[in-house]
C-alpha cells in the first residue's frame, strides 16, 4: 500500500470495512491508565430536548432516581455547555470541534451529511484503541444509509439516522426522502415498540454480549424530544404535576430515566458496572415555546408554553442564551471518580480531547480540536482554566451568535440585534445587559468573536 496521511487512511479504512492494522497505522503512546486492562467500557448517553430543570436533581418534581443517582455518587457537571439544537452538538460531541468549523450546514438541525468521509469521529478513536463501538438510538448527522454511523468508526448501528420519530412509528417526517429512518447497521427495519424501550433494549443485548475487547456504547435517546406519547405508567409517576402538557414531558423522562436503569442493570449482571465509565448530557435546552403538534407520524400532541422548563436560566432551545446551551450533566465512574460537584464551565466538544488523554490516544495530524482535556480539573488535580473561550454558532445564516470568555459573555440572538454584554459570575441569569457600560470590554469580546470566526468554514 503507498503511504497515506491520516485522513486518507481513515477514509480507506472506513469504507473498506476493515480494522485490519488500524492501530498499527497510529503512534504508540502511553495512556494515564496503567495498562490496557484497566481502559474502561464507555457509555456516553444524550438525552434530547431535556432542559435544565428538567431532571430531579434540579427539580425534585421530577421522577428521575437513576440520573439522580449517577450524580449523586458520580460528578455533578453543573456548568456543562452544548450547543443551541440536536445535529450541532452531535457534531461537537463526536469530532470535538465547534459544528460551524464543518459549515453553516451544521450549526442547525440538519439531514445532510455532517462532515467529510474521513473525519477524525469519537467512534475512529476508540476503535483505532481496540475498542468494539455501537451506537443505538439517534443518529442525525447525515440521515441516508450512505452517511451513517458505520462510516465513521462505529461496528454497529441501531435506531433512526434522521433525527425525531413517531415514538411507536418510528418514522420521521412524512413526504420527506428521510422518512424511512429506523434501522440496523444502515438497512431499514420495522418494528413494535416505543422507541425508549427498543433503544434500551439494544443496549442492554449489545451490553451482555461477550466479548474480550473493551467496548464504546454510544445511546443518543429520543425522548424527551417531542412527539412525546407515553402509557398510564408513567404518567401515573407524574400525577403531582398539575399542567396535562408539563406531566405528559415529565412521563417521557422518566421512561427515559427507567431506560437507564435498566442499562446500568445489565452492567451489573455483567458485573462491567465498576469499570465503566458513564457520560450523560442533554443535547440542548429545552423548548422555550409552545409546540405546535402535527409535525410527525401520530399521535403528536400540541403542548403549550411551560410543558418543558429551563428555569432559572433565560432562553431556551436554539437560542444562545444559558437556557439553550447550559444543561443537565454528569459523569460516573465507581472505581475511579469521587462524588463531587464541578462548577467549573466545560462544553461537549471537551469531551473527544478528555478520552484521547485518558485513554492514550495521540493523532498523527493536528485534530484541531476546540475542546480542553478537563480530566484534570474533574479529578481535582488541577483547578479550573482561567478566562477559558466558548464559541457557539446557531443557524444557517448565523442568526444566532455568542462567546464566553471567563465570566463574560456577548451574545446577539437574532441577527437584528445589538450585541449584548452579561457577567455570568454576578449574573448567570442574564438580567442586566452591560455592554454600554463596558463598551471597552464589549470591542475586545467581539475582536475575540472574530478570531474564533475566522476558524469556519462559511
Amino acid at each position: 500500500m503507498k503511504q497515506m496521511n491520516r485522513r486518507d487512511f481513515l477514509k480507506w479504512i472506513t469504507l473498506s470495512g476493515t480494522t485490519l492494522a488500524w492501530t498499527s497505522c497510529l503512534p504508540k503512546s502511553k495512556s494515564p491508565l496503567a495498562n490496557a486492562r484497566e481502559k474502561p467500557n464507555v457509555v456516553f448517553i444524550v438525552s434530547d430536548d431535556q432542559g435544565w430543570n428538567d431532571i430531579g436533581y434540579h427539580n425534585p418534581k421530577i421522577v428521575t432516581p437513576n440520573l439522580d443517582r449517577l450524580a449523586r455518587f458520580g460528578i455533578e457537571l453543573d456548568c456543562h455547555y452544548v450547543q443551541p439544537q440536536c445535529t450541532p452538538t452531535r457534531v461537537a460531541l463526536m469530532t470535538g470541534r465547534y459544528p460551524s468549523r464543518f459549515g453553516t450546514h451544521c450549526t442547525q438541525a440538519s439531514n445532510e451529511q455532517a462532515y467529510p468521509l474521513g473525519t477524525l469521529t469519537m467512534a475512529a478513536m476508540f476503535k483505532s484503541l481496540g475498542y468494539e463501538t455501537a451506537i443505538t438510538g439517534k443518529w442525525h448527522m447525515g440521515s441516508l444509509p450512505q452517511w451513517g454511523p458505520n462510516h465513521y468508526g462505529f461496528d454497529y448501528s441501531y435506531g433512526s439516522l434522521a433525527g425525531a420519530v413517531g415514538m411507536y412509528d418510528h418514522r420521521y417526517r412524512l413526504n420527506t426522502p428521510f422518512t424511512q429512518t429506523w434501522h440496523r447497521n444502515h438497512n431499514f427495519i420495522e418494528q413494535t415498540g416505543h422507541a425508549s424501550d427498543l433503544v434500551a433494549e439494544e443496549a442492554v443485548r449489545w451490553i451482555k454480549h461477550q466479548r474480550r475487547k473493551p467496548f464504546f456504547l454510544y445511546i443518543p435517546f429520543h425522548p424527551p424530544h417531542t412527539p412525546l406519547v407515553e402509557e398510564h405508567q408513567w404518567l401515573d409517576k407524574n400525577q403531582h404535576i398539575q399542567s396535562k402538557d408539563r406531566r405528559l414531558f415529565a412521563a417521557a423522562v422518566t421512561h427515559m430515566d427507567d431506560a437507564v436503569g435498566r442499562i446500568i442493570q445489565a452492567l451489573e449482571d455483567t458485573a462491567q458496572r465498576k469499570n465503566t465509565l458513564i457520560i450523560f448530557t442533554s443535547d440542548n435546552g429545552g423548548i422555550g415555546t409552545s409546540y405546535p403538534g402535527n409535525n410527525y407520524p401520530g399521535p403528536d400532541p400540541a403542548l403549550k408554553k411551560g410543558f418543558s422548563s429551563n428555569l432559572p436560566l433565560r432562553g431556551g432551545k436554539t437560542e444562545v442564551f444559558e437556557g439553550g446551551i447550559r444543561v443537565p450533566a454528569l459523569v460516573n465512574w465507581p472505581a475511579h471518580l469521587k462524588p463531587t460537584k464541578v462548577t467549573a464551565p466545560m462544553h461537549v466538544v471537551d469531551w473527544m480531547p478528555t478520552l484521547a488523554n485518558l485513554l492514550g490516544f495521540k493523532a498523527v495530524d493536528d485534530p484541531q480540536w476546540d475542546g480542553l482535556d478537563v480530566w484534570p480539573i474533574l479529578t481535582g488535580q488541577n483547578p479550573p482554566i482561567e478566562n477559558r473561550l466558548f464559541y457557539w454558532v446557531w443557524g444557517s445564516k448565523r442568526n444566532r451568535l455568542a462567546l464566553r470568555n471567563g465570566p463574560w459573555k456577548i451574545l446577539r440572538n437574532n441577527p437584528n440585534a445589538k450585541w449584548q454584554l452579561f457577567n455570568l459570575d454576578d449574573d448567570p441569569y442574564e438580567k442586566s445587559n452591560l455592554a454600554q457600560k463596558h463598551s471597552d470590554l464589549l470591542e475586545k469580546m467581539q475582536a475575540l468573536f472574530q478570531q474564533q470566526k475566522a476558524r469556519d468554514q462559511l
